[in-house]
């Protein structure tokens, strides 16, 4: 006799669960700062590498590493090596520093990251080909910013100008995997993956102007909102290839090549934009509006660039996975409301290298703990004053599998330390970002969409 009764309880958990998640993150990333950087000012803001924690203690390489126990967000073609279902869950704490001719300013903030859920859909060693699906929502970009200037005018006395930006674009994404290839013993595979994203969110950037109080002028805040949404497409391909070594004392010892790529082509984003301007007394926070003089709304199209990577991986013994991943993002092209953002095109490479003392360990945390270290360069997309800051980035990581759940439950922390600067800037920031992860597999007891059978 067949039930599907604990079968559908624990499927529905959980998809109700990453529903409500899901809707949690959507209100709560509307209202969060994400990110403080004043260099998000520029374009559609700052874009996150990766917003997984598995991912940022390699320096968020992943075109072509291969993990069967945390999600990849990087090329959706290698989702075929999710082996079961794996939730995720990330946060972020960013802790930035600023250094503008001699002063320093530090802040902090917390966000969350990224929600998501995978499942293989063909998963049988009698089967040649693997596929697998996930979805999720996670940040496309993030602004925050307040950047104060002021100058001596005449007939208003020292003026002061403020620029305050927040708001961010989010990603809510479904990813489909398939082998296209596969030999018999699976020796040769490439598979191919799609990303389906809809983009959307907001930008608010205020321009305030705060005139000498012992003056006859006015303050003048100006308002714009920006709120933006459009279908996006990422393309991936994985190719791997099991490799046969003999270690020191004449035995088998396997591993693997791989090789991988993504394009995501340019698309255009669906903009409004709101304008307001109105004067005011009292202080710019709390202003007393005066007369409004200025109301206006109407379309904003924004034209987002193209983006490639080449990405190439190796595995050994189970124990080494190391990745190299080339990024260009043809930020050049990025036009909001017809007018060329006059930014830079941006180039990353990353270097990251994973290693377990001893998989089979069982019950020995510090030999099946992942232990984790990256390196990172990137030209950004930044064109301040016609000078191009390079970034330049350092991180470790663990991966600390959940022994007590019997599964393959993980948590992930990873940690960067990122300098942004130049010859030319006037401001140079130092990032230390700490990212905590949560991935949760189904354990020996609870075997997550699969077809339960009583005797």
């Amino acid at each position: 006799m067949k039930s599907y009764f604990i079968t559908l309880r624990s499927q529905t958990s959980i998809l109700i669960l990453s529903a409500m998640v899901l809707c949690a993150m959507v209100s709560t990333t509307q209202a969060q700062l994400n990110t403080l950087s004043p260099y998000s000012i520029y374009g559609l803001g700052d874009e996150p590498n990766s917003s997984m924690a598995s991912m940022a203690g390699v320096s968020h390489t992943g075109i072509a590493m291969l993990s069967t126990l945390n999600i990849n967000g990087v090329n959706p073609a290698t989702q075929t090596f999710v082996s079961r279902p794996t939730f995720n869950l990330d946060l972020r704490n960013e802790f930035l520093l600023l250094n503008a001719g001699g002063q320093q300013q530090a802040n902090s903030l917390f966000s969350i990251e990224n929600i998501s859920l995978a499942f293989p859909v063909i998963n049988s060693p009698k089967k040649k080909r693997n596929a697998a699906v996930s979805f999720g929502l996670r940040p496309y970009s993030r602004q925050g910013y307040e950047v104060i200037s002021r100058e001596q005018v005449d007939g208003l006395g020292l003026v002061e100008y403020q620029f305050v930006g927040e708001g961010g674009v989010n990603d809510f994404f479904l990813t489909g995997s398939y082998d296209l290839i596969a030999d018999s013993g699976k020796v040769n595979t490439l598979s191919i993956g799609a990303t389906g994203s809809y983009i959307f969110g907001f930008f608010d950037r205020n321009r305030i102007t705060v005139v000498d109080s012992n003056t006859v002028a006015t303050n003048l805040y100006r308002e714009d909102r920006n709120e933006v949404s459009a279908f996006d497409l990422k393309i991936g391909m994985l190719y791997t290839r099991k490799l046969n070594f003999k270690d020191d004392k004449g035995e088998d010892v396997f591993g693997s090549f791989s090789l991988g790529a993504f394009y995501k082509p340019s698309m255009t984003l669906n903009g409004s934009v709101r304008q307001t301007a109105y004067t005011f007394v009292n202080n710019p926070s709390n202003p007393v509006v005066v007369d409004t003089i200025q109301t206006s709304s109407g379309g904003s199209p924004i034209t987002a660039p193209q983006r490639f990577g080449l990405g190439f991986g190796f595995t050994y013994d189970n124990r080494w996975n190391i990745g190299i991943d080339l990024i260009s993002r043809q930020w050049s092209a990025l036009e909001i409301n017809g007018v060329n953002a006059n930014l830079n095109n941006s180039f990353r490479a990353s270097f990251g290298v994973e290693y377990t003392p001893d998989p089979t360990a069982f019950k020995q945390l510090l030999r099946i703990v992942r232990y984790r270290a990256g390196f990172s360069f990137e030209q950004t997309r930044l064109n301040v004053n016609g000078a191009q800051p390079n970034q330049i980035g350092l991180s470790a990581g663990l991966g600390i599998p959940v022994i007590a759940t019997r599964s393959t439950s993980m948590v992930n922390i990873g940690t960067e330390y990122v300098v942004r600067g130049g010859a030319g800037l006037p401001v140079a920031e130092n990032f230390f970002n700490l990212y905590i992860g949560f991935a949760f597999t189904p354990n020996q007891y609870d075997r997550w969409f699969a077809k339960r059978k009583y005797d």
